[in-house]
Parts: C-alpha cells; structure tokens; sequence
C-alpha cells in the first residue's frame, strides 16, 4: 500500500488523546478498563467535561482565547465523526471495540444499514425505530463506563441530543434510578448559565456539557468565508466564559474541556447510485461517513475506489495492521466492518449514497470523518 504523508492517524497508545482521556475518566470514576495507553490523569473528587463538537485544533488556535488551564493538542480517534468519538469518550474503548463507525454502519445483527445518530435503519424519517426492538447496547459491544458506577451525573445538553440513542446508552442506563439528570438548553448563555449553578451547588458527580453549535454551523455554512469569523468568535467567547467558571470553582471540580473533531469545507461530491457497476459488487449500499466510506464487497472493488473516486483503500486486515481502529472485537470485525474502507485523499472531497433524492447530506458544506490535520488533531484543556 502505497505511503500517503498527508494523512493524520488516530493516536491510541498515548494519554494525550480523545482515547487516553476516555482512559483517564474511567479510571477517575474508579472503573477498570485494559487500555491501550497509560490514562491522562485527572485528580480531584469531582469532574465537569465540557464537550465542544467540531473544536478543532486549528479552529482553536484561530479563536485563541485565553485559558488558564493546561492546553494538549491531542488526536482524535478514527473515523474523525461524533458516533465514533462519543463512544470511544464514555466507554473507554478503541472504536474497534465498540463498533460504532460512522454516521451510517452496517450491523449484521440488525440485517442492514443503521443511522447511529436517530437510531433508525437509514432512510427512515423516524428516529429510534430501533430501540425497543435491539437497543444500542445489546446491538454493539459498547461498554459505558458510567454504567458502572453510582456517580451522580448533571448532563447539560442541547434539546436535541438530549432525546437520542446514544445519549440514552452512555447517561442513563445506570445501577439505580434517579443517578444522571439532564436540563436542555436553548442558548450558549443559558447552557454557560446551567453549568455556573451547577458548579455552585457542587451536588453532582460529573457534570456533563455538550455543546454543538459550531458542528451545526459548520455543516452549514463550511470553515470558510464569513460563518467562520463568527464561529472564531463564538468559540473564544464561549471558552473564556467556560476558564472563567473553571477558575471560580476550582476547588470543587476538575475542569475538562475536550472535542471530538474538526470538519473541512468540501467543494467536489461523489454520489455512489449513480455507479451500477460498483453497487452490483457490494453486498450493502456503501456505509460509514462522508470522507471514510466502508464498502461490504462481493468481489474486491479496491481499485474501482482508487481509479474512479481518487480514494485511499485499505483493506479490511489493513485498517488492523495500520492500527485505524484500535485494538477490534472480533464482532465489530465479522459484523460491522467491511472489507474495504475509502478515505477522501484531501480536504475538499465527500462521497454519498442518497436514500433519499432530497437528502440533507447533499447540502451540508462542512464535513467530517477523515484524515486531515483539521479533522484530526484536538484541543484537551485541563483545569485542575
């Protein structure tokens, strides 16, 4: 297989990543977990994490907002995308382990193509179709760690990731009743507001802040022009408020900031239905992410990939040699993964298969999932 410099690869033997943090929170809540690195350390009793989606390194440096903390530019796992990184935060596994993949992943249990973040088969309008029938937890070999404590959790959230699957298996599948409460929020003020009482009264274990809205605006509006001036300014507002309370209320909490990935801005899209002869050699339409597409073949469609979509292919026993995932369970191997993975070679490529003429992912101007130094690299900021 060919070298391909420009490509930034997940980092999981060291603690000064998204996975030596998942370590470090596991260990901090007192749970047992064989990692691959030694866990970043975090002392103190209690522990607020702030979670910024799509804070990438470089927008952080752009924003430069002064903290007091200390500031590690970490690496984020692979696939750079939510499902991926939020699993790997709250269960402190590899994403070979917990499975989750992409936005989109073909699970063998569930007979087809699933949408992690509505929990629904993709294509269906409907979110958590799935959950009473095979819930996250029963459906990948996900191992919340929280699920093994009796922390008492304040998650403050947006409305919207408030009420999915993945918030359901990481917070509130607990021991007992009553341990994790979530309070929405409309505003960064009023989510700044929440976190502030909360730190105050010092009653929870772990105060949990997700925080999406520069993922949101980015997917809008992409990284470039006039919408990143105002999401640089956001960020380093909403940062320095967040030092702020971290200073004023050190001495109950260990203050966390982290994030999962940064996005690029893409300007060329490949749509796979309009390639029959590909989608003949596939057992399932291709899955995954827009800039790491697993493909589930009949027949080895690796060079197809190269020659017509400029991909950079890995076959499956390559995404293992090439340490991609992490340490794999062996039913995210048979099961989830495929046995060719695509990556987008720069910055401004994206690749689709629609389920729908009028899907949104067609519009979407920022993107993640790949292996760029934006997508990649991280910002991990501690308080304490």
């Amino acid at each position: 297989m060919a070298q391909h410099e420009e490509l930034v690869k997940p980092v999981y033997d060291s603690p000064y990543s998204l996975y030596g943090l998942a370590c470090g929170l596991a260990a901090f809540f007192g749970v047992k977990r064989d990692c691959l690195t030694k866990p970043l350390e975090l002392a103190g009793r209690r522990l607020a994490l702030i979670y910024l989606d799509a804070l990438s390194w470089n927008l952080f440096e752009r924003a430069s907002p002064k903290v007091s903390g200390k500031v590690i530019k970490a690496t984020t796992v692979f696939p750079s995308t939510t499902s991926a990184a939020l699993a790997t935060l709250m269960t402190a596994q590899t994403p070979g382990e917990h499975g989750l993949l992409g936005y989109q992943v073909y699970n063998k249990l569930l007979g087809g193509v699933v949408n992690l973040i509505k929990y629904s088969y993709a294509g269906e309008q409907a979110a958590g179709t799935l959950t009473q029938s095979r819930p996250l937890s029963e459906a990948f070999p996900v191992r919340p760690w929280l699920a093994e404590t009796e922390a008492k959790v304040y998650a403050i959230m947006s409305s919207g990731a408030s009420s999915g699957e993945l918030t359901r298996a990481f917070l509130q599948i607990r021991p007992s009743e009553g341990l994790t409460t979530i309070r929405p929020y409309n505003s960064p003020y009023e989510m700044l507001a929440l976190l502030r009482e909360a730190a105050s009264e010092g009653s929870a274990d772990l105060i949990y802040v997700y925080y999406d809205n520069p993922d949101h605006i980015g997917h809008i509006f992409g990284f470039e022009g006039g919408a990143t001036d105002l999401i640089v300014e956001e960020v380093r507002e909403v940062v320095s408020h967040l030092d702020s309370i971290a200073r004023s209320y050190g001495d109950r909490y260990t203050f966390v900031l982290m994030s999962d990935h940064g996005q690029v801005t893409v300007s060329r899209t490949f749509v796979f239905n309009d390639d029959a002869d590909l989608l003949r050699r596939l057992e399932v339409p291709p899955y995954g992410d827009s800039r790491a597409v697993w493909f589930r073949s009949r027949e080895d469609v690796s060079e197809i990939l190269r020659s017509r979509y400029g991909m950079v292919v890995f076959s499956r026993s390559e995404v293992e040699s090439e340490g991609l995932l992490g340490r794999v369970d062996d039913f995210v191997r048979s099961n989830v993964m495929g046995d060719f993975l695509g990556v987008a070679p720069d910055r401004s490529t994206k690749y689709l298969y629609l389920y729908r003429p009028n899907d949104a992912s067609l519009r979407l101007k920022g993107n993640h999932s790949g292996m760029s130094d934006d997508e990649m690299h991280i910002p991990i900021i501690v308080w304490g």
